[in-house]
């Protein structure tokens, strides 16, 4: 396994024009047309290092304290209490094929102020937004913008491609582009351990 470089994540990411029927291809599960490609979009060039991509705050959040769902479109920026724990969905959706594998990971300059971030892991073959939990560790509100980076992802090549493809049923939020698809209920959880 090796961590992509910036010159490999520019050739291998969609360009813009190809986005919309990506999205499509991951969905069906096109792997042929997909090619070894890697979704991000939408992708900025500003927010690419030398290893990594910085996910942007999309235009929800949710509240796990207060459980209610927030919409940082209305204000544009939403503010996190002191033990606030929040879920935070990227601007970005992201395909990955079955030779790539991602992470997430915290910000320093978030966690110096006091704000912990979860890392969370991207399996190959996921395509959707991602959902970042983060909590805020310090004695003063948070501020976080709509658009703004707020955590890095990082993306591995696999030595092979995995033999397990992700699917909506055992991942209700494969594909989507909501928070209310990262929040499971009590019910959901027994229903699914039933199951299996």
């Amino acid at each position: 396994m090796c961590v992509i470089s910036d010159t490999s994540l520019k050739e291998l990411v969609f360009p813009e024009e190809k986005c919309e029927d990506a999205k499509k291809w991951f969905k069906k599960r096109d792997w042929d047309l997909i090619s070894g490609r890697i979704l991000i979009h939408p992708f900025k060039l500003k927010n690419l290092g030398p290893f990594s991509y910085d996910l942007c705050v999309s235009y929800e959040a949710f509240s796990l304290t207060e459980k209610r769902k927030i919409s940082i479109g209305e204000k544009k920026e939403v503010s996190i209490e002191p033990d606030d724990v929040f879920l935070v969905l990227t601007q970005e959706y992201i395909g990955l094929p079955p030779d790539f594998a991602g992470s997430v990971m915290p910000r320093f300059s978030f966690v110096r102020k006091g704000i912990l971030q979860s890392m969370t892991k991207i399996d190959p073959t996921w395509f959707g937004k991602i959902a970042v939990a983060i909590t805020n560790r310090s004695r003063e509100p948070f501020q976080l913008t709509q658009g703004h980076p707020f955590c890095t992802l990082v993306i591995h090549r696999l030595d092979k491609p995995c033999s397990r493809v992700l699917n909506s049923r055992d991942t209700p939020a494969l594909g989507k582009e909501s928070i209310e698809y990262f929040l499971e209920t009590k019910e959901e959880t027994k229903t699914r351990h039933c199951l299996r």
